[in-house]
């Protein structure tokens, strides 16, 4: 058995070889990159690189690169004047159709419409929710409680969400928004596995911040089974910086729950 020195060893060396490949995949975008690239890019087999990453992200090395390049489609999106085709090929599309089709795929709208939905936030009043962003309601279905903490320093909101992925992306299947610490509660799950997730939000001058999650606090990640009206998993959360190894967070939340808060 090998030595606790060597399995740190080992360990910062996997955390290494990962950080290493996402500052890669950060910076070339652009660029088709396959998994044996990356592999190399982290000095380790393709079937080793692929395990590792997995291990320290919770999702496969090139899931982590799609949600990477639509993370930055969504900052184009709200923060430039860029056109989308433009867009499309920055992020490592070569068709717009494409793009498009896994854009909506993913967050639920068209990039032409995403760029709308914030642009009307960012001129409204957080408290008016615009078309296709409405609250979830709560329907039948199993309620998912648990404590949430945070650091003590945090001002803002939490919103918290059951997601139908380990990168969470488009509308939660049941979501809440809750004030710092304490309990909340996800009415109307339905049966299944699903992933738990928390975003913390400081309180905005404006709804803009409702899409850009890149710095935002986080926690959760773990699988939550929902079966007869129970639920298994642990359901607590604790609301962290996020990290380099985390995923995208790809979110489209309700943006009157949320202004409700702010």
């Amino acid at each position: 058995m090998a030595s606790p020195v060597m399995r740190d060893s080992t360990l910062r060396s996997h955390y290494e070889s990962v950080e290493r490949v996402i500052t890669a995949m950060r910076g070339q975008l652009d660029q088709p990159m396959t998994l044996r690239e990356l592999a190399r890019i982290g000095f380790a087999s393709p079937y080793h690189f692929n395990r590792t990453f997995r291990q320290i992200t919770g999702v496969p090395p090139l899931q982590f690169l799609y949600a990477l390049r639509l993370e930055a489609a969504k900052r184009m999106l709200t923060e430039t004047q860029k056109k989308v085709i433009d867009i499309c090929y920055e992020v490592g599309y070569s068709s717009v159709g494409t793009f498009t089709r896994r854009f909506a795929d993913v967050l639920g709208v068209s990039p032409v419409r995403f760029r709308k939905l914030t642009g009307y936030l960012t001129r409204s009043s957080p408290h008016t929710p615009a078309n296709g962003m409405s609250s979830i309601r709560p329907q039948l279905g199993a309620s998912v409680t648990g404590c949430i903490t945070v650091p003590s320093n945090f001002r803002g909101v939490v919103a918290v969400g059951l997601f139908t992925t380990r990168i969470p992306q488009g509308k939660p299947v049941s979501c809440t928004v809750v004030q710092n610490n304490g309990m909340y509660e996800l009415e109307g799950a339905p049966e299944g596995e699903f992933y738990l997730f928390a975003v913390g939000l400081k309180k905005p001058s404006d709804a803009s911040v409702y899409f850009d999650y890149e710095t935002a606090q986080r926690a959760g990640g773990q699988r939550i089974r929902i079966t007869c009206n129970s639920v298994l998993g642990i359901t607590s959360l604790h609301l962290r910086p996020p990290t380099p190894f985390d995923p995208p967070l790809l979110l489209v939340l309700p943006a009157q729950n949320i202004g409700t808060y702010s």
